[in-house]
């Protein structure tokens, strides 16, 4: 009789575990749930959705059973840690809404050292890594722009001309769009500038090396008289050296008609001194 109860206890039980174990179909469905769940960042209830089938793993596939062995240490390090990661998400995010992108894009490094990220988790991640980086090309790009300033304010608007074509302009900022329109414009009209200017300076000097000219000479002499008496003068330069012009002067006789010598002179090239010889 004993042994009659104890097999009808035995035979209870077992088909009492084999009815809480699932299909093979239900198990699929379970599967998808649960990997679903964990997606979406519901990893409580992923927990919850996997440890019901811990009773069937007899009745799994082998496609199943890898993704229940996939899931399980995932689902788990979810549970456990996304409090965590999601605190240093968040502290990230506070740096760059403070425009602090170096330090947030380090915080995020050390994240992605220290932690497996879970899906959810990975997606706030990029976002912020994503943030950071950009961040830090803009801060990049208005620190170039203040470099070509101070540059181009030196004089130097080659090197401006230059390191303004570095720049990115993929993705500035209204702000920083204008502020390189405003610097291409105002580097182009000064280099133009400049540009006539040594062209000017050049040829001032290459004419001042040069000197004056024979007539400007002539010139020189004759206004060293007192025309005043109106007697007619002529000059001509009769001989010349790299530094002067050799000037002989006449007056014009009105009674003879001749003109008579009135005298020699020289006259500096360069700087115009009038000298009798």
């Amino acid at each position: 009789m004993k042994r009659k109860t104890l097999f009808i206890i035995l035979a209870t039980l077992v088909l009492s575990l084999t009815s809480c174990a699932m299909s093979t179909d239900e198990i699929a469905t379970y599967l998808t749930s649960i990997d679903s769940s964990y997606q979406n960042g519901a990893y409580e209830q992923a927990q919850t959705e996997i440890e019901k089938l811990n009773k069937s793993t007899k009745n799994m596939t082998e496609e199943q059973k890898s993704k229940y062995e996939e899931l399980q240490p995932l689902i788990e390090y979810a549970t456990q840690k996304s409090g965590e990661i999601n605190n240093a998400l968040n502290d990230a995010q506070s740096l760059c809404d403070q425009k602090m992108y170096y330090e947030a894009s380090q915080a995020l490094d050390k994240i992605s050292t220290d932690y497996k990220l879970p899906p959810t988790e990975q997606k706030k991640f990029d976002e912020e890594k994503k943030t950071a980086e950009n961040g830090i090309k803009s801060v990049k790009i208005t620190d170039a722009l203040k470099n070509v300033e101070t540059i181009y304010s030196g004089g130097d608007y080659d090197k401006a001309t230059e390191e303004l074509s570095k720049i990115d302009t993929s993705n500035l900022t209204d702000a920083q769009s204008q502020k390189y329109q405003s610097l291409q414009t105002n580097i182009t009209n000064a280099k133009a500038a400049a540009e006539k200017a040594a062209a000017e300076k050049a040829a001032a000097e290459a004419k001042a090396k040069q000197g004056i000219s024979q007539s400007q000479a002539e010139n020189l002499v004759l206004n060293t008289f007192d025309r005043s008496d109106g007697v007619e003068l002529k000059c001509s330069v009769y001989d010349q050296s790299s530094s002067c012009y050799y000037v002989r002067v006449f007056w014009h006789n009105d009674y003879t008609d001749r003109y008579n010598l009135v005298g020699d002179y020289i006259v500096d090239r360069f700087t115009g001194a009038v000298t009798k010889n």
